[in-house]
C-alpha cells in the first residue's frame, strides 16, 4: 500500500512542480499542455482504479471490504467496478 501512496504522491509532486517554473510563459505553456491532456489522463486513472477494484473482488474481497479499505462505501466500490 505504501508503494501506491508513493506513486500518488509522485503525481501530486509533478503537478505542484508546475508552480516552480520561474518563467511565467513557460509555466503557462506547460500547464496548458497538462490541461489539454487531462481528460485522457483522467480516464486512465479511473480505469486503473476500476481494474484494481475488480482485481480485489476477484481475489475474494467483498465490495464492502474494498470500500472500507479505499475510503468509500461498498456500494461505491461496486459502482467503480462497473466503471461508474
Amino acid at each position: 500500500m505504501a508503494e501506491v501512496a508513493g506513486e500518488a504522491d509522485a503525481v501530486r509532486a509533478a503537478v505542484r512542480a508546475l508552480e516552480g517554473i520561474a518563467d511565467p510563459i513557460e509555466r503557462a505553456r506547460e500547464t496548458s499542455v497538462l490541461l489539454r491532456e487531462w481528460p485522457a489522463l483522467h480516464r486512465v486513472v479511473r480505469e486503473v482504479r476500476q481494474q484494481a477494484v475488480l482485481g480485489a473482488h476477484g481475489e475474494g474481497r467483498t465490495y464492502d471490504e474494498i470500500g472500507a479499505e479505499i475510503g468509500t462505501s461498498g456500494y461505491r466500490a461496486s459502482q467503480i467496478s462497473r466503471g461508474k
